[in-house]
């Protein structure tokens, strides 16, 4: 009898993987187990990061965005937290620290700037060392929180937290603070609340939180959560003064000249609407309609879970996962919300019976995840977004009501 090849082989494999939930996690598991040791000894030993002229951001392995983190941070120690919002001192700062191949332009908020300082008080390398473990450490935290520690470990293993520690961005503390606060918002809606605030950092995604509060109703929480980003600017206020908060004003133009119209981070690496549309070559016209339709339905979906579902982890995924939605700027790196939502949409699967099978599916797809840059830059297909709207969508249709259904002899 003639052996099956390789290719058809492979796709019974996945078949029979798609057919069980049992196969499925026990795959998860075992690939978190090599995985995650994996992931964080790249991140420990390629990490060589050091204000050596000559040797920076080309030469580093990893780590690469955190540079203008603590370049930011120093300027703001030594009395200059406006510098990031100058552009061309920003730039002089990065080549004086690492060399003249860091290009970063400053788009964050002053109340980043606390955080910044904080780790810049710290050599370039321990301040890395200290960011990545912080951040893993808050969504590790939140991964437990939503389902124990097999979560975690799966959760962590999930090639969007890889990219986070290899950019050195700050896509983990969104993703744990976001989900600790949709987590807590009835348990503790004070807890859940500073959490929702503290993300003041990134308002783009920090926005649909407080919206949701609004038109729920849950006032308490809502008043910690505003409550926490006034505290927040007023102690970047009192520590750095008015310059940054207007060195930020104005250059809200520049950040949507550099980031959306000229696309300077890459048309690839933008995973929202907006993103999408451009990087197929459309119009900014057309850009901006998709972005706003895409941000008004996910606001009307969230709304509507969160006015009707009665289960508080399919709140929270839905949050996570339709936050990302609102923003026409979403770098891959920023869909790191996505993992805690898909870790609760399982939970809530394995309670309920069991997954469907296109929930199957969107976790075999999972590990793909780590190729999305390239693959849009190969094909032009902004894959991000279609991973992103195929994890919410398959968390709306558990979440919202279901139609009844009549029985044969049931009168009109």
């Amino acid at each position: 009898m003639r052996a099956p090849s390789r290719p058809h082989a492979a796709l019974a494999d996945l078949r029979d993987l798609a057919g069980s939930d049992a196969r499925l996690y026990r795959l998860a598991r075992l690939a978190s187990l090599w995985l995650l040791p994996l992931m964080f000894g790249i991140v420990l030993v390629g990490f060589e990061m050091g204000p050596v002229p000559g040797s920076g951001c080309a030469a580093n392995a990893v780590g690469v965005d955190f540079t203008q983190v603590w370049a930011a941070g120093q300027a703001a120690l030594r009395g200059g937290a406006a510098e990031p919002y100058d552009l061309p001192r920003h730039l002089q700062n990065l080549r004086e620290a690492f060399g003249p191949d860091c290009r970063f332009a400053w788009h964050y908020p002053p109340v980043f700037m606390l955080p910044a300082a904080a780790v810049a008080a710290l050599p370039p390398a321990g301040a890395f060392l200290a960011w990545t473990f912080a951040g893993v450490g808050l969504l590790a935290l939140a991964l437990r929180l939503a389902g124990g520690r097999a979560a975690l470990l799966v959760g962590l293993a999930h090639p969007l937290v890889f990219c986070n520690l290899v950019y050195g961005q700050n896509g983990l503390f969104t993703a744990g603070l976001l989900t600790l606060g949709a987590l807590l918002v009835d348990r503790r809606p004070l807890v859940a609340g500073l959490c929702f605030g503290l993300v003041a950092y990134k308002p783009q995604l920090a926005a649909l939180a407080p919206l949701l509060l609004l038109v729920t109703g849950r006032w308490r929480c809502l008043g910690a959560c505003l409550g926490t980003v006034l505290a927040l600017c007023l102690a970047a206020l009192l520590a750095f003064g008015s310059a940054p908060w207007l060195g930020f004003l104005g250059t809200i133009g520049e950040t949507d000249r550099i980031i959306l119209r000229q696309a300077a981070a890459g048309l690839d690496l933008n995973a929202s609407a907006y993103g999408a549309v451009r990087l197929a070559g459309g119009p900014f016209a057309l850009a901006w309609t998709a972005q706003i339709a895409a941000s008004l339905g996910a606001l009307a979906l969230a709304w509507r879970v969160w006015a009707t579902c009665p289960d508080p982890r399919m709140r929270a995924a839905t949050l996570l996962a339709a936050a990302p939605m609102l923003s026409p700027y979403v770098p891959v790196y920023d869909l790191a919300p996505v993992v805690p939502a898909t870790v609760l949409l399982v939970v809530a699967a394995r309670r309920a019976g069991g997954l469907h099978a296109y929930e199957r599916w969107l976790l075999i797809a999972a590990p793909l995840t780590a190729g999305l840059r390239v693959g849009a830059e190969a094909t032009g297909i902004c894959f991000g977004l279609i991973f992103a709207l195929a994890t919410l969508a398959c968390i709306a249709a558990r979440a919202l009501p279901q139609p009844a259904t009549r029985g044969l002899g049931a009168l009109p």
